[in-house]
């Protein structure tokens, strides 16, 4: 029996069925002008989502390049985040943030780029500076590259801070991969399961999450890549052919698997950037703009 083609994609809110809820997860669904948020809480282990217990939010968005539209986009992540935190019972004074991903690679470099804009405060907690750290949190901030740049698995070198630091919490942020070719750059997916590297693009790497750190983590990405497959599943969603019966005409199926970004990518991964490290610096850092 031929095996059904499965498009790749790290989104809750993508997998059939998520619209209705029944006694494995919840969804709810929020507008705020342009942007929909729509919040996932998986209950049970079996579920029709196929994902981790857990919550999963994600919010939408149409315009990336204007600045209004913007700040009300960090507005609405910045209160799913706090929601999050709520539904953890989580207040942190001591966070860690790991960027992940390939700086070389536009499509792979938001988790490195997010990371540089992210307010350092560690140091000046080590030495005890009071006049440094009026308004903030304790953050640390650690970019493990990939295995082919290091040589090792980016959840053992997270790990091994992680023991050292001793956070209250991690936040992970990666790049994603979304089976709907629209949602490129315009959808953001925040999780307190964890993550898996490189899962997107079907280069899994071990886990980064509660279980592996002995501590909560939540983890925030942008689709900025999508499928040959996903693409081609779009352009057939109108039609009578399905993508299983492409692929018997498709010589090399696995082609099916290439990944693709944007050609704008270089220019709107820095709009990407903003809203994530700016989302990030006002949850972990509540009250520093207020002085």
């Amino acid at each position: 029996m031929k095996k059904h083609y499965q498009i790749r994609t790290d989104f809750a809110d993508e997998s059939e069925g998520c619209t209705l809820n029944d006694e494995t997860f919840t969804h709810e669904k929020t507008v705020h002008g342009s942007i929909v948020s729509n919040y996932i809480k998986v209950l049970k282990d079996e579920n029709a989502l196929g994902k981790e217990i857990g919550d999963y939010v994600t919010i939408q968005f149409e315009q990336l390049f204007d600045h209004e539209e913007r700040e009300e986009i960090v507005k609405v992540v910045c209160e799913q985040m706090h929601r999050m935190l709520r539904s953890m019972k989580l207040m942190p004074k001591k966070v860690l943030v790991v960027g992940l991903g390939n700086r070389f690679i536009t499509s792979d470099a938001l988790g490195p780029e997010v990371a540089n804009d992210i307010l350092v405060t560690a140091h000046y907690y080590a030495n005890e500076d009071k006049e440094m750290l009026k308004g903030t949190g304790n953050v640390a901030v650690l970019q493990p590259g990939v295995m082919g740049q290091t040589g090792l698995e980016s959840s053992h070198i997270v790990k091994s801070i992680v023991q050292q630091f001793q956070p209250d919490l991690v936040i992970a942020v990666d790049a994603l991969a979304t089976r709907t070719v629209s949602r490129i750059n315009r959808v953001i997916q925040i999780n307190n399961t964890g993550i898996q590297p490189g899962s997107g693009v079907g280069n899994h790497r071990n886990a980064i999450n509660e279980a592996v750190l002995e501590v909560p983590v939540i983890s925030i990405g942008v689709a900025t890549v999508t499928s040959i497959g996903a693409i081609l599943s779009d352009l057939l969603q109108e039609t009578s052919v399905a993508i299983d019966q492409l692929i018997d005409e498709i010589q090399t199926p696995q082609d099916l698997d290439l990944v693709v970004t944007p050609k704008s990518m270089d220019d709107e991964l820095k709009q990407l950037v903003y809203l994530l490290s700016q989302s990030i610096n006002r949850v972990i850092h509540p009250n520093y703009l207020k002085l």
